[in-house]
């Protein structure tokens, strides 16, 4: 309960109980007051009515016309006239009538008439005594009307009192409401400043210290972000050519190399420059390194016109482009164009093309290969290229052997589709220190016709099949409609791909899902959505996480290798983790890795090392300070 209500609820109780008191003894006054009125009438009417029988002089038939002219007049229960031996003379008592008061008021309120008695005498005789008691269904009937006004006026009081009290107490309070929206902001580790400070002593003390304590988490993870950029650009980029480096390639290609990745391979053009030092002797270094600039912004023209290009220097006088989905003909078109502008460029420099020239070998990739043996072979075509008289070299990678022709697969992975015909598997992230599960990262295999089949070998087939995305709706709508009860009251993680994400379809399949099944889903869910499209910042990743938070769920980064040129969306979005390849931390700097923990500790981002295979790799990963790791060596722990 919120002390507001607390404060709210006690002095209500304490403004209620005083007005009820108030009520009660402005009733209780008003009884007094009631019976009072009654004794004090019967005796007026018996000091009157006693003066005019006497002068009757005892004629009774007089008499008893005075008695029930009185009585008639007035609200009386009885009126008698007793002689002095005490024989009633003449006697006149009111007919039983209904009393206008509920009979729980009846009950509740005792009235009593008193009896009033006056002599009656002719001059110095006396006559007898005259008895009057006031009629007690008239004063229940007053009093019970006095009572329901006393209780409307009350009652319309203490909503007018209530309603102040409401009031005064939300104006008193309305500063510790901005210190409780700052302290969840701060629990969702966003950075919220109040600009308005209390007057109240005690608020004002903790406004200040949050504020403070705001500012410093906020400058931590400013002086992060800028520390982390000036390493990312000192680890990833050429300071001569401004290009990407070796070490940002090596990082990025995972990215490539993958199943489900948008592009199914393509070339990796390396481009080597010969007569460096016959150059640097003819025309100075300042000029060769000016050529090497112009170089540079030949090879970005070039590769600018196909989509997640990677242009990157990979030493002093070698180059390499990488172009997803680029054809062996485009390429040795490409390569023929960018040796004969570096021509034109080394000629505009003074230097001679048979001395000073590039060789250009082209490899055409496909995803199935590993990093290092795609450098290896790219350097092999590069070898060639040196020795060819074109200076062009064309190298073809091995195309993968394929279990079944495309027409067999478009049949099993359409089964599958319309059968239900995939099932989930689940594998652990792990944090080291604690040796308790984190999250299970969900993967799928396909089963048709009692063979099934892994996602390795599947995934990439329907993509080149075009059923990717169908596939991903499958999935979603197997975890949403017919959720797996196997892994109830836990945390399980989805990765999601950029092409399906990327997709407004994708968005609007999500909404109709979350609308629908969401709040029936038996476990926790986290979205994984790749670093390349969360970077970007864009309206579709805003329009996701606010869908997310909307329902409930959590939003993760995985591919992360950090290329972006500003972290400060890592503050807007609040993933729950970072996921990056093992090597990629390795390979880190301490001073980046020291950034990046200082970015994430400051909005409670977590770190994990995916592919981790073994204990030497995982001790090397506490070096580094990263303790959450999946792989292979969670089955080991």
């Amino acid at each position: 309960m919120t002390l507001f209500k607390q404060i709210a609820i006690m002095l209500s109780i304490f403004l209620i109980i005083i007005l009820s008191t108030v009520l009660i003894l402005n009733f209780q006054s008003a009884n007094d007051g009631v019976q009072k009125r009654l004794f004090e009438d019967a005796k007026n009417t018996a000091s009157s009515l006693s003066l005019s029988l006497g002068s009757a002089n005892g004629d009774i038939t007089m008499m008893s016309t005075m008695i029930n002219a009185n009585f008639d007049s007035g609200n009386y229960q009885f009126i008698s006239l007793e002689d002095i031996d005490g024989k009633t003379v003449y006697s006149r008592k009111a007919d039983i009538q209904n009393i206008n008061a509920p009979d729980w008021f009846i009950n509740l309120v005792n009235i009593k008439a008193p009896i009033a008695s006056a002599n009656v005498s002719a001059g110095w005789s006396p006559i007898g005594i005259l008895n009057v008691q006031s009629d007690i269904s008239y004063a229940y009937s007053q009093l019970y009307s006095i009572l329901k006004n006393l209780i409307i006026s009350f009652s319309i009081l203490t909503i007018i009192a209530l309603v102040v009290l409401y009031l005064l107490i939300h104006a008193v309070l309305k500063p510790l409401k901005q210190v409780q929206l700052q302290a969840e902001a701060v629990a969702r580790n966003e950075f919220i400043t109040q600009t308005n400070i209390p007057n109240t002593k005690e608020f004002k003390d903790v406004v200040v210290g949050m504020n403070t304590m705001v500012q410093k988490v906020k400058v931590m993870f400013d002086k992060g972000n800028e520390e982390l950029k000036r390493q990312k650009e000192l680890e990833y980029i050429d300071p001569d050519t401004k290009l990407k480096n070796r070490k940002y390639l090596i990082d990025k290609l995972p990215s490539y190399l993958k199943i489900d990745a948008s592009s199914k391979g393509g070339i990796l053009m390396m481009v080597a420059v010969s007569g460096v030092i016959e150059a640097n002797e003819k025309i100075g270094h300042r000029d060769v390194d000016g050529l090497f600039c112009e170089i540079a912004e030949i090879f970005n023209s070039f590769a600018g016109n196909y989509f997640n290009s990677i242009v990157a220097r990979m030493n002093g006088t070698e180059f390499s482009i990488l172009l997803p989905d680029c054809n062996d003909e485009e390429a040795t078109d490409l390569a023929q164009a960018i040796r004969d502008s570096i021509n034109e460029a080394i000629e505009k420099k003074g230097l001679e093309t048979d001395v000073t020239f590039v060789s250009i070998g082209l490899y055409e990739y496909n995803y199935t290969q590993n990093i290092a043996k795609l450098l290896s072979l790219s350097d092999n075509a590069l070898a060639q290229a040196k020795f060819s008289d074109s200076k062009i070299h064309l190298d073809h990678a091995q195309s993968a052997t394929e279990v079944m022709g495309r027409d067999a697969w478009r049949e099993i992975i359409n089964k599958a589709i319309e059968r239900n015909g995939f099932e989930f598997l689940s594998y652990k992230a792990v944090d080291t220190r604690t040796k308790k599960d984190v999250h299970n990262a969900l993967s799928i295999s396909m089963s048709v016709d009692s063979q099934t089949y892994s996602f390795g070998q599947f995934m990439a087939p329907a993509n080149q099949a075009g059923y990717g995305h169908d596939i991903y709706n499958k999935i979603l709508e197997m975890i949403f409609i017919q959720p797996d009860m196997r892994l109830k009251d836990s945390t399980c993680s989805l990765r999601l791909p950029y092409d399906y994400l990327d997709s407004k379809e994708t968005y609007l399949h999500m909404l109709k899902l979350f609308e629908s099944h969401a709040s029936k889903l038996p476990f926790k869910l986290i979205f994984e959505m790749p670093d390349k499209l969360i970077s970007q910042e864009s309206e579709t990743i805003a329009q996701y996480k606010e869908l997310f938070e909307k329902y409930g769920f959590e939003m993760a980064v995985f591919e992360f290798i950090g290329e972006s040129h500003d972290y400060k969306y890592l503050q807007d979005l609040r993933p729950a983790y970072i996921k990056g390849e093992v090597d990629y931390y390795l390979n880190q700097s301490e001073q980046s890795l020291s950034a990046l923990r200082l970015i994430t500790d400051s909005v409670g981002i977590s770190l994990i090392a995916t592919g981790a295979m073994n204990m030497e790799t995982l001790e090397e990963l506490k070096k580094k300070d990263i303790y959450i790791v999946q792989g292979r060596v969670t089955e080991i722990l």
